[in-house]
């Protein structure tokens, strides 16, 4: 029997108790500002401000299609890195003295004789000129060329045709470390492998310098004369690099010529953009739609889908993986069925969104409607009938609209749009203006999937521009077309492959998408001198009106010292370095010199 002094204190405890939780939730509740997104700047001063480099004494010779594949990659790399590129289809149109002073000489088959140029290639390079073939000729016209073979750095046509088991990237090159791309079982291989394995084999000779190569299934072939797939030869003065396959035909391309030019010199020094953003598009479910499905997979109708079972779960996501998330939201998919979005929904979302520090943003993607405008209106009503004053400054567009960004802006719900998602990539530059006054932002990966190929060009746009842009679609949850389309399945993969392939490029920054707007246009903006004397190297940054960001690779140096600005270690010989101030001075010293301090 309990006492009434007992009975008292127990009772005034639990009051108390209940007075905490209940106090607490007021206050949670109250401090809620959900109708703010505290990631969107203001619209007026968001204008474009691109720096496109002019003629000026460092350029880069492309001699091939400026419209092929390979030609735009090269474009966009020469806009991010501030060089001006000069383009010529012929060798013969250039001037020597022009070839002389180009930092780099980059080559196309469908632009070179070779059987009629490669003497003049072959002086060319003994000079000291250095050359990038971003494709080779035929593996019988190599053969048949002592000459060809001597530019190339090839001294033996091994097989014309040679069946790979795997490719092995070699650490140092790329950013990332090194990455053995080569299937353990039939399950990786039915779900990774995407290599071309297929591929011409030589042997390189003395003096050159191998990046990747093939894998063999015969194990007693020497490290050293498996086939070489990029390499860099010694000729003369010059120095030529080799791509052995279509590497420099997409995004890939602007990593690998970042990290030639790193070998090319002693140093580089290029900019940036450092962001890592992580979104979910067609999230959450306003409408109670193909409940059917839902009710055969979950027992639950859509709308409960969302909220007791993906939501709790991009939550785990959020706090395990510290990541600043940014959902794209879509009022409903099946515009015809006649199930109307609940606002009451919206205004849910955005507090649940806002305790987690996730942006919220806007998809134009759909299911079923009559025509894009009837999409745009219907949504501009539910907003509009929410009262909710949350302005949404990112939205995704598949590719298959991208043309219709500059009308969705006359639509309420978009007029405070900065920056556009899109599965463009390859199609778009990574990044650029897609109007006056909007970002485009490609998706780099889509997160339940990651090939082999996939990886490799994760790590190339990693290199080249700090950056990285996850973005999974949900449809294929709540519009599942097979039993894999299981949300505990594709949960599984997306978690997993955010755990494990992006652990390498962990110092860039995690952000939403407006935070890595604005990164991208102090990217896009800026301009900037470097040169170095002695060990110091200085770095003058012009249209810097915010912190910018650098990547620095040497060779067997560290840094010992920096004014204007600060640095994080990437990997060995590979430094970020954020600039602070207008000028910045780095003081580098050899690694095998540094004088360590015992306690």
């Amino acid at each position: 029997m309990v006492s009434r002094r007992r009975f008292l204190i127990m009772a005034v405890m639990m009051f108390v108790l209940l007075f905490m939780f209940q106090f607490s939730q007021i206050m949670k509740e109250g401090g809620n500002q959900y109708d703010e997104n505290e990631y969107i700047g203001a619209k007026e001063q968001k204008t474009a401000d691109s720096f496109s480099p002019v003629d000026k004494d460092e350029y880069v010779i492309f001699l091939g299609d400026a419209e092929s594949n390979t030609g735009k990659q090269v474009f966009w790399w020469c806009e991010y890195t501030k060089r001006f590129l000069k383009i010529y289809e012929d060798i013969n149109q250039c001037a020597k003295q022009e070839l002389e002073n180009a930092q780099m000489v980059l080559l196309t088959s469908d632009c070179v004789d070779y059987e009629k140029d490669v003497n003049q290639l072959l002086s060319l390079a003994e000079e000291g000129i250095s050359f990038v073939v971003c494709d080779l000729p035929d593996s019988s016209a190599i053969e048949n060329s002592k000459e060809l073979q001597q530019f190339l750095g090839i001294e033996e046509v091994r097989n014309h045709n040679v069946e790979l088991t795997g490719v092995n990237l070699f650490s140092g090159f790329l950013l990332g470390g090194q990455a053995i791309y080569e299937a353990k079982d039939e399950k990786e291989r039915k779900e990774r492998q995407d290599l071309d394995l297929t591929v011409p084999w030589y042997l390189t000779g003395n003096g050159c310098k191998t990046y990747m190569v093939g894998m063999l299934e015969d194990q007693s072939v020497k490290n050293e004369q498996l086939p070489a797939l990029i390499w860099r030869s010694s000729v003369g003065q010059g120095k030529v690099f080799v791509m052995n396959g279509a590497y420099m035909e997409d995004v890939a391309a602007l990593g690998l010529l970042d990290a030639l030019m790193a070998e090319l010199h002693s140093y580089a020094l290029y900019p940036v953009i450092n962001a890592q953003n992580v979104s979910v598009t067609n999230f959450p479910g306003f409408a109670k739609e193909n409940d059917e499905k839902m009710h055969h997979l979950y027992s639950r109708d859509q709308k409960a889908v969302f909220r007791d079972v993906l939501w709790p779960g991009l939550c785990s996501l959020i706090e395990r993986n510290n990541v600043l998330l940014t959902c794209y939201l879509s009022p409903q998919q099946d515009y015809t069925d006649g199930k109307e979005p609940d606002k009451e929904q919206l205004v849910f979302y955005l507090k649940q969104m806002k305790e987690m520090r996730v942006e919220a943003g806007l998809s134009t993607d759909y299911i079923r409607c009559h025509s894009e405008k009837e999409k745009m209106e219907k949504d501009e009503q539910f907003f509009a009938e929410s009262k909710s004053t949350y302005k949404y400054g990112t939205v995704y567009v598949p590719v298959r609209e991208l043309s219709n960004v500059d009308q969705m802006q006359g639509y309420d719900q978009y007029k405070n749009i900065s920056t556009v998602i899109s599965d463009s990539m390859n199609v778009q530059p990574v990044v650029s203006y897609i109007s006056d006054d909007v970002t485009l932002q490609s998706i780099t990966n889509k997160g339940i999937s990651h090939t082999y190929w996939e990886d490799f060009q994760m790590k190339s746009i990693q290199t080249a521009l700090g950056y990285s842009n996850l973005v999974w679609d949900l449809n294929q949850i709540s519009w599942p077309e097979q039993e894999e389309d299981r949300w505990e399945v594709l949960f599984e993969k997306f978690s997993s492959n955010t755990d494990t392939y992006w652990d390498a490029f962990d110092m860039f920054e995690k952000t939403t998408a407006s935070e890595s707007d604005r990164r991208i246009r102090a990217f896009l903006a800026l301009d900037y001198e470097e040169k170095r004397e002695g060990n110091t190297i200085q770095l003058i940054v012009k249209n810097r009106d915010t912190d910018v960001w650098f990547v620095l690779r040497t060779h067997g140096e560290q840094i010992s010292s920096i004014t204007g600005g600060e640095y994080k270690n990437i990997e060995e010989d590979a430094y970020l370095i954020c600039a602070k101030e207008g000028e910045l001075k780095i003081q580098l010293e050899k690694t095998d010199e540094l004088k360590y301090t015992f306690p």
